[in-house]
């Protein structure tokens, strides 16, 4: 009885060493994969010095990146009440660069020129980077194809 009370810890240890050799060789690479930038994001919050701000409007307000890479052009989106969507009239160029293993968004509008790091990005979540600030975006829920 003893032997197979060891014989099974002995399993039992293997069988979790074996486990984690396995999830620890499927985890997900850390390469970005900048074709998911193309789309539309919506904001989920912001974070700033350990605080967690959530935008509180009425309607969302889309980030739409067109991208040809390394160029792109991001609008704002907004809905309309009967489903249809509005983009704005202001279109703000970017380049994308790569600089060692990191992505960075560097835009010019009019007035200002700011750069963003992309710290994720997969089909579903983008989080940018701003000096201390970081941006939190996932893929919206669209009832219709914004225009």
């Amino acid at each position: 009885q003893a032997m197979n009370y060891l014989n099974f810890k002995t399993l039992r240890n293997l069988l979790g060493v074996w486990i984690c050799l396995f999830l620890l060789s499927c985890s997900p690479t850390s390469e970005i994969q900048i074709e998911h930038l193309a789309g539309y994001w919506e904001i989920e919050f912001i974070s700033q010095k350990g605080e967690k701000f959530v935008p509180k409007t009425s309607t969302p307000l889309y980030d739409h990146y067109q991208i040809n890479y390394p160029e792109g052009i991001l609008k704002k989106v907004a809905p309309r009440f009967d489903g249809s969507f509005v983009a704005s009239e202001d279109a703000t160029p970017f380049q994308i660069e790569k600089l060692d293993k990191n992505y960075y968004i560097r835009f010019q509008s009019r007035w200002d020129e700011w750069s963003r790091k992309i710290i994720f990005l997969d089909s579903q979540k983008l989080i940018l980077e701003n000096n201390d600030r970081v941006f939190y975006y996932k893929r919206p829920v669209l009832c219709r194809s914004p225009v």
